[in-house]
């Protein structure tokens, strides 16, 4: 019986690290509070989705790939894989996603002078439709 007892509990550790691993994995960067709770002005519809895909084959796809599931660091030349974002959309909100295209960080770049507000709205909602 007390086998069982610490088995258990070694377990429940175990498990328990693990989802703290992951939960530290998928939130090691994101956006400051106020700007995680911004929320997209732009309509998800066709033509936004449209205007999104556009932008993102334009400025996103050769390092987070054309169908948005991310690339191997092998494919882009960078020093780490870069991540599905449409696996992140499950962890991130909209604000998050807008906050990083304007910030960057390392490797990715910032986009805040390079695409218009509207233009990274339209890029969320296409990966919003491609995440469905």
């Amino acid at each position: 019986m007390r086998c069982k007892v610490y088995a258990l509990t070694w377990f429940s550790v175990m498990l328990f690290s693990a989802l703290a691993a992951i939960e530290v994995v998928a939130h090691e960067w994101m956006a400051p509070k106020e700007a995680a709770e911004i929320k997209n002005p732009v309509v998800l519809d066709v033509e936004s989705a449209r205007k999104g895909k556009q932008s993102y084959l334009e400025n996103c796809a050769d390092c987070h790939g054309a169908n948005i599931e991310g690339l191997k660091a092998e494919e882009t030349g960078l020093e780490t894989d870069t991540p599905s974002l449409k696996d992140r959309l499950k962890t991130h909100t909209d604000g998050d996603f807008f906050w990083k295209i304007n910030e960057g960080k390392g490797t990715m770049p910032s986009f805040k002078d390079n695409l218009s507000d509207e233009q990274k709205w339209h890029i969320i909602n296409y990966i919003k439709q491609e995440s469905k």
